[in-house]
């Protein structure tokens, strides 16, 4: 039997049982997936990250993780630029032996992979989820925001 008085609550009786009260509770999937992406990098693109991440640092005055930097990244260019695939085409290949642990929600990975798509549209090389990311951090180590720009002069490494 079930008592339909608040639709948060179910209240169940069986003979051989006592009442039961259970919450109901919906979890929405789209947020609390994660897809976890373990890319292998070189050691040139592992210092575009550095950077990356010190300008970005420096420019909102708090420590940023390389998760940020791409989220900066992905916000501030919703569509590409020209010249950005050529820019991209000149750090290939970035594939070595360094290894880097990125995890992103649903709604992120699906940025990216966006992104993913528009790069290997316009690029004659292939690009899989580590040119991308590459590529986020590059947009920001680079100086293509002008407020990273300026701040990226004053990172010595």
């Amino acid at each position: 039997m079930r008592k339909k008085d608040d639709p948060q609550t179910a209240q169940l009786q069986d003979d051989k049982f006592r009442r039961c009260h259970i919450e109901r509770k919906e979890i929405e999937l789209s947020k609390s997936t994660y897809v976890a992406h373990e890319i292998s990098i070189s050691a040139h693109a592992f210092e575009d990250i550095v950077r990356a991440i010190a300008a970005l640092s420096l420019e909102q005055t708090r420590f940023v993780t390389f998760k940020d930097v791409i989220l900066h990244a992905l916000e501030r260019y919703p569509a590409l630029k020209d010249g950005h695939s050529a820019a991209l085409e000149t750090l290939l290949p970035v594939d070595g032996p360094v290894r880097i642990y990125v995890r992103l929600n649903s709604t992120d990975n699906a940025a990216v992979e966006r992104l993913k798509g528009e790069l290997n549209a316009d690029t004659k090389a292939h690009c899989g989820v580590r040119e991308t990311l590459i590529f986020c951090a590059m947009l920001v180590a680079e100086g293509e925001f002008s407020a990273c720009k300026m701040q990226i002069d004053k990172v010595k490494l």
